[in-house]
């Protein structure tokens, strides 16, 4: 691993705007303690090329060895911790037919169907015909408001003009970014960004000064939670995918990066704020610095480049 630490290799243009941070920041999200985030901070970070040997086999001594029998939304964050680890289905071992096709045969505009097409972008199956074809009809889906609702609540819904929600629009916005990254701009993303913009990013539109998710302090939108789930998702995902898709320096923005500003340490280090109680990655600490979160941040840097 000794060629992971050594940093003043690094091959990406944007190194030197990242050595604006503290040099200790980089070094300590390439330390061997978690292989992923070494591999994605080398590669998509440095722009240096890395070995993916370790990232798998700390993975899959992670996982049950009945992962691939697990059912929809289990499934998804399986597939999903493949993705975040900066794999391909190739790394999978599994049939990529059997992958897509559970896809075309349940999706339903649900939170995890947008997780699971965000995963699978970032597992390089975006480009399938199947995958193509769902991403063409996606306006179809999009309601008044530029958001989306899952099919199970809209169809109960009867003379009414139906509200999106908030939680399915988090994740279609990670995965028109995720989209982005593969060359695919999708061609209502305008109206879903519009959605977001109408709300201040994260507040009711009848009472601005509350959260369309009001939960408990770590699970909040404004809170850097990590890893995502199909019900919330942390700041720094939704800042990333909003830099991913041009919007990094926009004015509309500014109020989230405050927010997540002040959740750095003395060291330039990033807090973890809430986790789920079983995660399908290794967990990191609440209150402790968390290399996701870090590595999430200055990956939006980078994009705001």
């Amino acid at each position: 691993m000794e060629e992971l630490k050594n940093i003043d290799n690094a091959k990406n243009l944007n190194y030197n705007y990242f050595m604006k941070w503290d040099k200790n920041v980089i070094e300590w999200l390439l330390e061997d303690n978690n292989p992923a985030i070494a591999y994605r901070t080398q590669t998509e970070i440095l722009g240096q090329t890395g070995d993916k040997k370790p990232v798998i086999k700390w993975l899959l001594n992670f996982f049950p060895i009945d992962w691939k029998e697990k059912r929809f939304i289990m499934f998804v964050y399986y597939l999903t911790a493949f993705a975040e680890c900066g794999l391909d289905y190739t790394d999978i071992q599994i049939d990529k037919s059997k992958v897509i096709k559970f896809y075309k045969d349940t999706f339903r505009n649900v939170c995890g169907d947008f997780m699971h097409l965000r995963a699978l972008s970032r597992l390089g199956l975006v480009n399938e015909p199947t995958i193509v074809d769902f991403i063409h009809r996606l306006p179809e889906g999009q309601l008044s408001d530029g958001g989306f609702l899952c099919s199970t609540h809209l169809e109960k819904i009867k003379n009414r003009v139906p509200k999106s929600c908030v939680k399915d629009n988090m994740y279609a916005l990670m995965a028109f970014a995720e989209c982005k990254k593969k060359g695919i701009k999708i061609s209502n993303e305008n109206r879903l960004i519009n959605y977001f913009w109408n709300h201040n990013l994260f507040y009711r539109t009848d009472n601005p000064e509350t959260l369309m998710l009001n939960v408990r302090e770590g699970w909040r939108t404004i809170d850097t939670f990590y890893p995502f789930e199909a019900m919330r998702i942390g700041i720094q995902n939704i800042i990333e995918s909003f830099c991913v898709l041009g919007y990094g320096k926009d004015e509309k923005l500014k109020e989230a990066w405050n927010i997540l500003e002040n959740k750095k340490d003395k060291d330039g280090k990033y807090i973890l704020e809430g986790t789920l109680s079983k995660s399908y990655l290794p967990k990191e600490k609440i209150g402790k610095p968390s290399k996701w979160v870090t590595f999430y941040t200055l990956l939006a840097k980078k994009y705001m480049i």
